[in-house]
């Protein structure tokens, strides 16, 4: 069984600021991948499109057919994934239908988890972010 914690960030303004994602996968309770990325910077970019990006890196990044838990404290990204909200507009637009074409047939379920159960994927993403000089608020 497969573990997914991912995360998104978008500083010091969201949106319009720098965003990142972080990305911890598990296989039976040990890590096989973790990835903090920075995806770019401006009015294009905010914490959704982040969180979508980090779900796109692991799609991406994923091989075979195993199931999948993908958890995230991002309610937007668990419900709209799940089917139970729509997504009609946002930056992250593409990347939700990218997403959605992506995991059509696949065994992945999704659940949200309150930022304190995310730890990891929050500081991969805010580790990126500092990397390259972006003062993160404190969380």
């Amino acid at each position: 069984m497969i573990k997914v914690f991912i995360d998104g960030a978008c500083e010091p303004t969201n949106p319009g600021g720098t965003a990142a994602y972080g990305l911890a996968v598990y296989r039976d309770d040990r890590r096989i991948y973790a990835k903090g990325e920075i995806i770019g910077q401006g009015d294009s970019f905010s914490n959704n499109v982040a969180e979508y990006a980090g779900l796109l890196a692991f799609l991406q990044l994923r091989k075979g057919s195993e199931s999948a838990t993908i958890y995230s404290d991002s309610q937007l990204l668990v419900n709209q994934m799940s089917g139970r909200w729509a997504a009609r507009k946002g930056l992250y637009l593409d990347s939700y239908h990218r997403a959605i074409a992506l995991c059509k047939g696949q065994p992945f379920s999704f659940i949200w988890i309150p930022r304190e159960e995310n730890t990891e994927a929050d500081i991969l993403a805010i580790s990126a972010l500092t990397q390259v000089g972006i003062l993160v608020r404190k969380r």
